[in-house]
């Protein structure tokens, strides 16, 4: 076979492969139980996490800070940990109630708002749902 023929053959398998699994990806998620296909992308036990005010679990690109008390989805936010300047990761202060980039220093309050540059816009939040003990996390 010479080097066009195998080319052909190699991409044109590659693009199907590709196309099916983009279509795949783009399926409901039937798992979920509103078939909506929305799944968590950080599950918390607030039995055992996420206890007390002002703590917070930082995993999976997400940080979720407790703000009050009660199992309440208003008691808790959750942000992305990507800094929206230039995509550095932000960290939470527990001492200060703040985030901070690691990148470049711009730092946010406890609601994701810009607090000091060079950021000129907030943390993305992500949306939360809770069930029982279980705090989910998505998008």
């Amino acid at each position: 076979m010479d080097r066009k023929n195998f080319l052909n053959k190699f991409t044109g398998g590659l693009a199907l492969t590709c196309v099916s699994c983009m279509m795949a990806a783009c399926e409901k998620d039937s798992s979920t139980p509103d078939g909506g296909g929305t799944t968590a992308e950080l599950t918390v036990d607030l039995s055992s996490q996420l206890t007390n005010v002002g703590d917070f679990v930082a995993a999976s690109g997400i940080v979720v800070v407790r703000l009050a008390a009660g199992n309440e989805t208003t008691s808790f936010r959750a942000f992305s940990d990507v800094c929206p300047h230039e995509g550095g990761k932000v960290s939470y202060n527990k001492a200060t109630t703040g985030f901070t980039c690691a990148l470049h220093g711009a730092t946010f309050n406890q609601s994701g708002g810009v607090t000091g540059g060079p950021a000129t816009r907030g943390l993305k939040t992500k949306s939360i749902t809770i069930t029982g003990t279980q705090l989910a996390v998505c998008c």
